[in-house]
């Protein structure tokens, strides 16, 4: 006794020694992990030395608010303790999750769950010497810190967007720890926030890849065709470690071989060329090889022109009716979020088979995959950032947010021919604040890339008003009228290159009228529906503007008289499109449409038992590819009507 006394006594003066500092109330408070920025992207991830990172990851769920975690960091560096030692968590011997993919249709705990889940992987490298070392990952909801070796190394906020960080440094000879905390909760402050009409899937979504570059290399480039010319092509090319030199530039289909001086990392390309154009009827890809130093990049890149001129979308320099269609970026089947170059390729078959040269990729960026696959496909593409419903709008930091989304959305997709359209957001409540943050972030787009439009979906809130006060109601009592004009009068409009407008006539606002009329809901939906081909869309300074949303639910399957006006029957919802179409028909300044939506989506604010089940049911084709009656309807009118020029009624 006496022998251990003085060591027990020793063993209790470390223990007070190295709690003292840790006093009550920092022992259980939550610790703010620092956030340490990603480097510049690295452009087309494909064309370079990579090593897939994809697989089986091992995965912890972490629900808490505070854990001894946040104080001793054990899982950050995979600690494995002694058999006499008390840990609290760990990351094997558990859980395992699929990457790429989402958490919440891997795990029944996981369907509805926002917060924390740890992923973790070990991985071998042959580490070289003078080369540099990234991991790149294609994306993770929503917030994502990611620790090699047991050191944090990069964070990264945002969950549709990629992004990447060096490692050369902690990276090391032979096996090798990957540890990343995912937290897919979201705020009021951030974009998107709380309120999405989708489900907010969590997880490793996209591919993640450790890439080998030179000491020197190629960082990211754009060669696109100057704005409004079809044989001038310009862009640029940036550079990591080379401030001076030169930049070859290849296109060997056209015989071009040129060199540009570099100039602080940076060289400026102008040529003179005469490429073939890309377009939906011939989506010409050239391959276009970039060298300097010791790196060499090659990529596919069409060339084609966009604008508008006199009230049109003019593409190579004629106007083009966008025969669209909006998709969420789900796989077809029971995977969630689609995230391989199958997936993609599937998606938008389906839109070619709708007969379609245009999609809406909604509310977020989707994966790289989908926009090269449109490349390859000729089918133009709308790109957003989800600034959806109501962000905080008179937030300088949200407004800093979306400009990050843009930088990350462009800097991935900017030599890509399909893409058309940047969108600025959707479904955005107006106010003065909400006015000023657009106008910004449509001059920061406008900065970034000056070779696309810009769009944005608006809401109808004042002018359902007015609809109902002149049209609707006096309709009601007896009064008939040739034509329902409908002015459009937000501000939105006039701040976009085109504008955008989701209505949903023959859907939602029958409801909310009945109601305010005390009418029987049969009567209040018979009126609108017949009277949506007299509907008239008017946009000011003949500004032109697309139908970025319209359409109806219908649960596969479900039938009923067409007379009946049954929701959710696949009769009813082929009968919105058919009155749809015949006032698609008769709008003026109308350049093109992308009906909501190819395929049936998880969303869990949908919440009618028995028929939506967390399902949005909005798709012309089911989950699994079923198609419903309205998909027959939209493919023959988009393949009777050919490729119009123009706006549908002249």
């Amino acid at each position: 006794m006496q022998a251990s006394f003085p060591t027990s006594l020793i063993a209790l003066f470390w223990l007070l020694s190295v709690l003292a500092p840790l006093q009550s109330q920092d022992i259980f408070e939550t610790q703010t992990v620092e956030d340490i920025p990603c480097a510049p992207l690295i452009g087309n991830i494909g064309a370079r030395h990579t090593q897939s990172l994809n697989g089986t990851w091992n995965a912890l769920i972490d629900p808490s608010v505070f854990s001894l975690n946040d104080r001793f960091h054990y899982l950050e560096r995979n600690y494995k303790p002694e058999p006499s030692e008390l840990v609290e968590a760990n990351l094997e011997d558990g859980l395992t999750l699929r990457v790429p993919g989402d958490w919440n249709t891997q795990d029944t705990r996981l369907v509805f769950y926002n917060g924390k889940v740890w992923y973790k992987r070990d991985f071998y490298v042959k580490k070289k010497d003078n080369k540099r070392y990234f991991l790149h990952f294609g994306a993770i909801n929503y917030k994502a810190q990611i620790y090699v070796n047991g050191e944090h190394v990069a964070s990264h906020t945002g969950g549709y967007t990629s992004f990447n960080c060096e490692v050369t440094k902690v990276l090391k000879e032979g096996e090798n720890l990957l540890v990343i905390k995912v937290n897919n909760a979201l705020t009021s402050d951030d974009i998107p926030t709380t309120s999405t009409d989708w489900m907010n899937y969590g997880g490793i979504t996209r591919d993640v890849d450790l890439v080998e570059m030179p000491a020197q290399f190629i960082r990211n480039y754009k060669i696109q065709l100057a704005p409004k010319s079809i044989d001038r092509i310009e862009g640029w090319v940036n550079l990591e470690g080379m401030p001076t030199g030169s930049v070859n530039l290849e296109i060997p289909e056209l015989n071009i071989r040129k060199t540009f001086p570099v100039t602080d990392g940076r060289a400026r390309v102008s040529l003179d060329a005469k490429p073939e154009l890309w377009s939906p009827e011939q989506p010409t890809l050239y391959t276009v090889r970039i060298s300097a130093g010791p790196d060499a990049v090659e990529d596919q890149i069409g060339f084609r022109t966009i604008a508008v001129e006199d009230g049109q979308v003019v593409l190579n320099g004629k106007p083009v009716f966008l025969k669209g269609i909006s998709i969420h970026e789900e796989a077809i089947g029971a995977n969630g979020r689609a995230s391989s170059e199958r997936e993609a390729a599937e998606l938008l078959t389906y839109a070619k088979e709708l007969n379609c040269n245009f999609v809406r990729l909604a509310h977020y960026t989707h994966n790289e995959y989908m926009a090269r696959q449109a490349d390859k496909m000729g089918i133009l593409v709308w790109s957003e950032i989800p600034v959806y419903w109501s962000v905080n709008f008179a937030s300088p930091a949200v407004l800093e947010m979306a400009k990050t989304r843009m930088d990350e959305m462009i800097a991935r997709d900017q030599n890509r021919a399909s893409i058309i359209f940047w969108s600025l957001g959707n479904e955005t409540p107006e106010s003065e604040a909400r006015n000023t943050f657009f106008g910004n972030l449509n001059k920061h787009v406008k900065s970034l890339d000056d070779t696309r439009l810009t769009t944005a979906a608006l809401i109808f809130n004042e002018e359902i008003q007015a609809m109902a006060r002149d049209y609707y109601f006096p309709t009601l009592a007896g009064k008939e009228f040739d034509v329902w004009d409908i002015e459009i009068n937000d501000p939105l409009a006039e701040i976009v290159d085109v504008a955008a407008i989701n209505q949903y006539f023959g859907w939602y606002y029958s409801g909310f009228l009945a109601a305010a009329a005390n009418l029987p809901p049969y009567q209040a939906r018979k009126t609108m529906l017949e009277n949506i081909p007299k509907i008239r869309f008017h946009v000011r300074n003949n500004k032109p503007f697309v139908f970025s949303e319209m359409g109806a639910g219908a649960k596969r399957g479900k039938t009923a008289d067409e007379e009946d006006l049954v929701v959710y029957s696949e009769e009813y919802q082929a009968k919105v499109y058919q009155n749809q179409v015949e006032m698609v028909k008769q709008q003026s300044g109308l350049v093109g449409m992308s009906p909501w939506i190819l395929k049936d989506f998880r969303s869990s604010m949908r919440l009618y038992q028995g028929v939506q089940d967390y399902w949005n049911l909005k798709g012309l084709i089911t989950d699994n590819g079923e198609r419903k009656k309205a998909f027959f309807v939209l493919q023959d009118f988009y393949g009777s009507w050919g490729a119009p020029t123009v706006g549908l009624k002249h």
